[in-house]
């Protein structure tokens, strides 16, 4: 038994609605004639799968134009991402340039203080060693 007919059955045990409505909803009956019978909702039913296929043509426009504005969403958030990393980065780098050339000006501070340190210490010893060589320069003289 083919599907429609058995689904046709099945409606047939259905109890029918009381009163006239009952010939409106009545289930055609079984046979050569089924499809003579059915043949009035065969216009509906292409109606319907047509408007369907509007349906879900449009909603595939739809669909294709809402993930074109998301791409362009995205490559603007990711260009404004990439600005927004350089100035950071460049920022970064600019606090980095700071603190190494503050350690570089301690450590050349540092540096002349030590050779100022050094200096003054030598100008303080020199003259007792120049004494000294020069005592034992005249010490070895014949």
């Amino acid at each position: 038994m083919p599907a429609l007919s058995q689904l046709l059955e099945r409606l047939r045990r259905v109890s029918p609605p009381p009163g006239a409505t009952a010939r409106v909803v009545a289930v055609p009956a079984a046979g050569d004639r089924l499809t003579e019978e059915i043949a009035f909702a065969f216009g509906t039913l292409d109606e319907i799968e047509h408007e369907g296929e509007l349906l879900v043509s449009a909603g595939r426009e739809e669909a294709a134009r809402i993930e074109a504005a998301a791409e362009r969403r995205r490559t603007r958030m990711l260009a404004r991402a990439h600005a927004e990393g350089e100035r950071v980065a460049g920022e970064l780098l600019a606090e980095r340039r700071a603190g190494c050339a503050a350690r570089v000006a301690a450590l050349l501070g540092d540096g002349e203080a030590e050779a100022a340190r050094v200096r003054a210490r030598g100008r303080e010893r020199t003259p007792a060693l120049a004494e000294l060589v020069a005592d034992r320069l005249s010490r070895a003289a014949p």
